[in-house]
């Protein structure tokens, strides 16, 4: 086994160049979150969302078993139909003390800001201030290459900007001090630092370095730090109460404890009030069963952008390892016609998708990052639930090793 490894908040199949440096996502992680403990039931009455009895019972002791199975401490699952809501949760949402799962609480969301981020630059091209194919050099100075990279091929994956996460001194730097508050300008110096991977345009591969440049262009346009615009413009008005962009590490509210496996020197430790300014707009959001729930059906169905923009949106290029089954557009991932995303930072995993024919969704939320058989475990259980929950349209998640 190689050397442990932040996770890089991907989504999609690791290039080999990228493999060698980071090992992929947990892929490295030496051993699974301690303990089993008793499924928590489910927390949403008798609705079963319109779905089989047989699915429901199916599903509860899928997720009862992953629990038991020592996978994670626990496990918050929430699935719409128009038909109502189901809710499943298992274990426990901290381990000291001994705290039963609750789908109220909550969770650290990673990777699934960048749906939020990348809403924003949206929303700034309808509003006629930004155009997607503009330079990232007309917002934001220092890029390399700045001037042949778009906001476009920021969000789409296409610039060939370095992961910063697979930057060895980053690294280390952040395991010696995780509680650390980074600057969006050291994370971006320690991608370029790296040099390109390929140039702009030519190639796809997962960068958070991409997504944080799109933070700065934000707040460059509206003039107002992130945090505040990303409230204004889409937490508030879409009631999204319990989703929030922290300064620190703390929680506003009462949340799941996070237990990572990735720290060198401990086989698991709590991880719950380490920085997330490590993620800035590529990953540093808090949110809830609930509220992922709505807003990824927000997203799927293009609620906050004219359609013309929402088909931009959904625009892919065959480049890098998308293809008819997967395919990562702007800030979001298409797979098997669903459309969401995943998250990872250490200690918690998370997916909301959605899919527009069934308009149904499913989010998951799991507090720990130790891999199975080498993968990220909520990529794992998504592709084994979903179809027992939806057997004609599963999300055929891609093995990300």
């Amino acid at each position: 086994m190689g050397d442990r490894a932040l996770p890089d908040f991907r989504t999609r199949r690791p290039s080999p160049a990228l493999l060698r440096v980071l090992g992929m996502v947990l892929a490295v992680v030496l051993s699974t979150a301690t303990g089993c403990a008793q499924s928590a039931g489910s927390e949403d009455g008798d609705s079963t969302a319109g779905l089989s009895q047989q699915a429901v019972s199916s599903a509860s002791t899928m997720l009862d078993r992953f629990v038991a199975d020592g996978h994670a401490p626990g496990v918050v699952v929430e699935v719409s139909t128009p038909d109502g809501v189901w809710t499943h949760t298992a274990g426990r949402s901290a381990t000291s003390p001994d705290t039963p799962m609750s789908a109220q609480l909550q969770h650290r969301i990673g990777s699934i800001t960048k749906t939020f981020t990348t809403t924003l630059i949206l929303q700034l091209v309808q509003e006629g201030k930004v155009g997607l194919d503009d330079p990232v050099s007309h917002y934001v100075g220092g890029v390399p290459d700045g001037d042949r990279i778009t906001l476009r091929m920021l969000g789409t994956m296409t610039a060939g900007l370095s992961e910063y996460l697979a930057n060895p001194d980053f690294r280390n730097t952040f395991f010696q001090d995780p509680m650390r508050v980074w600057t969006p300008a050291e994370l971006l110096e320690a991608s370029y630092s790296l040099g390109a991977q390929f140039p702009p345009g030519t190639d796809s591969d997962y960068s958070n370095a991409n997504t944080v440049l799109l933070g700065l262009v934000v707040e460059k346009v509206a003039g107002a730090p992130f945090g505040d615009v990303l409230t204004e413009k889409i937490l508030r008005p879409y009631g999204l109460d319990h989703t929030v962009w922290p300064v620190d590490g703390s929680f506003p509210e009462d949340h799941i404890f996070g237990y990572t496996s990735l720290d060198p020197a401990h086989d698991v430790t709590d991880s719950t009030s380490w920085s997330p300014t490590q993620a800035y707009s590529a990953g540093q959001m808090i949110s809830t069963a609930a509220d992922l729930t709505q807003w990824i059906r927000l997203v799927g169905r293009g609620a906050l952008l004219t359609p013309e923009l929402q088909s931009e949106r959904l625009r892919w290029l065959p480049l890098g390892d998308n293809d008819d089954n997967w395919h990562y557009t702007f800030g979001l991932e298409e797979n098997s016609g669903w459309i969401g995303h995943n998250g990872a930072v250490p200690g918690y995993m998370s997916y909301a998708v959605y899919h527009p024919g069934l308009d149904a969704t499913i989010v998951l939320l799991i507090n720990s990052d130790a891999a199975i058989d080498g993968e990220p475990p909520v990529n794992v259980l998504l592709r084994d639930l979903s179809p027992v929950l939806f057997p004609e349209q599963p999300v055929r998640v891609p093995v990300v090793r």
